[in-house]
């Protein structure tokens, strides 16, 4: 398996260390690469003083380990993920598919190094918005919550930043709007300035309505909590298993993995394993090879009227509904 390391910082400084190690060449702010790794595009661009964007087109020929280590602790990256095949996210000895864990957006601090597994045949397309941490506190001083807050959230000694979560609805639209924009557009890099603007506004509105969790955790905490919600995922069609279990299972206390899995997710244990049991009966409803009541029965529902007022209120729309729609 090739092994690509990249450096991250927020300076727009990074590019000829990229296009080196993708081994690509550099025309102007973009990076074109045609190799026996991948074929694809990167662009870089300064959007203002202390953010850089960051665009990742690429769809790889061979597996390839991509490792993301940072070189100052002075930044956070917000990513948003398309890919049309799991992408396995690393971190440290755990690893699990990211499309397994049902989730397209991260918020990382920089302290926090992660990898990941790209299979042949992968196509990746990643938007990172880098923030010098000073920059970002500008930003959170728009959010009536975080203002007050915002040099402790910021703190490294007093907390870190990292966040596993999903894109919202106006966020993907805005992403899919942009890849109809040809690269060879003139107006290319402003579109994708004013796509910067509007993820960095829908995510801070998506963010005032998360409950703030000041902590310092560690890799190993992450790593936990990756755990954890593996284990959800590969048992989503049963009944929730309890906060007390799933802490045992990561060798933690309840109320600490309450805490950091909240913190972690954004919502807790029960909420994350019911919103994605949802999430799993539109799945199984879209495919048409199974009625409401099979996907009820599937899924542990007591029954299919509780199913389809839980569909309702996350979708807007009954199960039933929703099934004639493909």
């Amino acid at each position: 398996m090739k092994t690509i390391t990249h450096n991250n910082n927020a300076e727009h400084n990074w590019i000829d260390v990229l296009a080196k190690a993708m081994g690509g060449s550099i025309e102007g702010n973009f990076i074109k690469g045609d190799n026996e790794t991948y074929t694809g595009t990167h662009l870089f661009l300064s959007i203002e003083e202390g953010i850089t964007a960051l665009l990742v087109d690429t769809t790889y020929k061979e597996e390839v380990l991509l490792k993301y280590h940072n070189e100052n602790t002075n930044f956070i990256g917000l990513y948003f993920y398309l890919t049309n095949s799991d992408v396995e996210f690393i971190l440290g000895d755990q690893s699990t598919l990211i499309g397994k864990l049902n989730f397209n957006l991260s918020v990382v601090d920089c302290t926090i190094d992660m990898d990941y597994i790209v299979r042949n045949g992968t196509r990746v397309f990643v938007i990172c918005i880098l923030f010098d941490k000073d920059a970002l506190k500008k930003y959170f001083s728009k959010i009536t919550k975080l203002a007050p807050i915002a040099n402790i959230v910021l703190d490294a000694e007093k907390n870190t930043i990292i966040r596993l979560d999903r894109m919202c609805l106006d966020s993907l639209i805005l992403i899919n709007d942009f890849r109809k924009i040809t690269y060879d557009n003139p107006l290319y890099e402003t579109y994708f300035k004013g796509l910067i603007y509007g993820l960095i506004g829908n995510y801070l509105k998506q963010l005032g309505r998360k409950k703030i969790i000041i902590d310092k955790i560690i890799n190993e905490d992450v790593k936990r909590i990756i755990t954890s919600k593996a284990m959800m995922q590969k048992n989503i069609e049963g009944p929730f298993p309890g906060v007390v279990f799933l802490a045992e299972q990561v060798s933690m206390s309840p109320s600490k993995y309450k805490k950091l899995f909240a913190k972690i997710s954004g919502v807790n244990p029960g909420t994350y394993f019911y919103n994605n049991k949802l999430y799993r009966a539109k799945e199984l409803l879209e495919t048409g090879k199974f009625t409401v009541n099979e996907v009820a029965h599937k899924l542990n529902y007591a029954n299919v009227s509780y199913l389809a007022k839980r569909f309702n209120e996350m979708y807007g729309v009954f199960p039933k509904e929703y099934q004639n729609l493909f």
